[in-house]
């Protein structure tokens, strides 16, 4: 996989450096190989990487402010940065100095004055490797027949997006899904068949969530879940119901179905009246088995009162 990752220009290095001099040689010499943003000290280096993670840093030793190596090992105890590769790039090249480098997490170091070639082969490296780990982690998160998010992905998004919301004061929704009469279509059609259906379901999915921080996973068998991140449980019952409407409009034969086409039924909750992310799922289920018990090929919002008739 390490040689395949050969076109790095979508990536982006984040260079720390207050030598306006530097600043243009290291901008030079990346120019052919990826995106390149500087920043002048550690504390904008921090900003920038909490508001967009680059790929990779270089950072000077000595800057204005803290220090490159206090610059790192603040990025390295903060979650959101902390597997973003620092490269030093530094005249301080003893072997103390070395040892301080790796102590504060660095990744690699370049001697100044650069040596043109050397800053772009070692920036290159870690960039594949960079993007390797990504595509590795990727894969891990991503269901192989559908193409969505997982249910591993799935529990560490909902945890993260629930304290998000709680910290801005937002509302996190989200959507539990499960494709009608599956079991009926399986044995009617094949397996085969019923993999079709569920990655047609997928498609529906992504198309119906395009907002960057939406996310579509699969749940479980034929039951599908979707994060919605700063969305009020109306704007999520919309969305549920195109998900509904898409799937029915493509038409897929279901003999066994009353509708005889293949549809989905769905529940909607929020943190408006969950009080934790174990209680979200829960309420959303409730209210999945409510659009089942009323029918089917239909979307229902938990209210309390669902609760009371289980």
């Amino acid at each position: 996989m390490f040689n395949d990752v050969d076109d790095l220009s979508d990536c982006k290095v984040l260079l720390v450096e207050d030598s306006v001099i530097n600043q243009k040689i290291i901008q030079v010499c990346l120019a052919d190989l990826c995106d390149v943003a500087v920043v002048e000290s550690g504390e904008e280096a921090i900003e920038y990487c909490l508001q967009s993670a680059p790929d990779l840093i270089l950072m000077d030793w000595i800057l204005t402010g803290i220090t490159g190596l206090e610059a790192c090992k603040l990025l390295q105890s903060k979650p959101s940065t902390a597997n973003i590769p620092v490269i030093f790039v530094t005249s301080n090249v003893g072997e103390s100095q070395q040892e301080e480098c790796w102590d504060a997490g660095a990744v690699d170091f370049i001697g100044k004055p650069i040596v043109a070639r050397t800053l772009v082969n070692r920036v290159k490296t870690h960039l594949k490797y960079k993007k390797q780990a990504d595509l590795l982690r990727e894969y891990s998160y991503v269901d192989g027949l559908t193409g969505v998010f997982n249910r591993r992905y799935f529990s560490q998004e909902m945890d993260r997006h629930y304290r998000q919301g709680q910290r801005a004061n937002t509302t996190l929704s989200m959507i539990i899904l499960d494709v009608d009469n599956f079991k009926k279509y399986n044995d009617h059609y094949g397996h085969l068949k019923g993999d079709d259906v569920l990655k047609s379901v997928a498609k529906v999915l992504k198309h119906c969530t395009r907002r960057p921080l939406d996310g579509a996973f699969r749940y479980g068998g034929e039951e599908f879940a979707v994060l919605l991140p700063n969305t009020p449980k109306e704007a999520a019952f919309e969305i549920a119901q195109n998900i509904i409407n898409g799937l029915h409009q493509l038409g897929i034969e279901h003999a066994e179905s009353p509708f005889d086409v293949v549809t989905a039924s769905a529940g909607v909750s929020s943190t408006h009246t969950a009080s934790d992310p174990a209680e979200l799922i829960k309420q959303a289920d409730t209210a999945l088995y409510e659009a089942k018990k009323n029918g089917r090929n239909r979307v229902i919002e938990f209210s309390p009162e669902h609760e009371k008739s289980i």
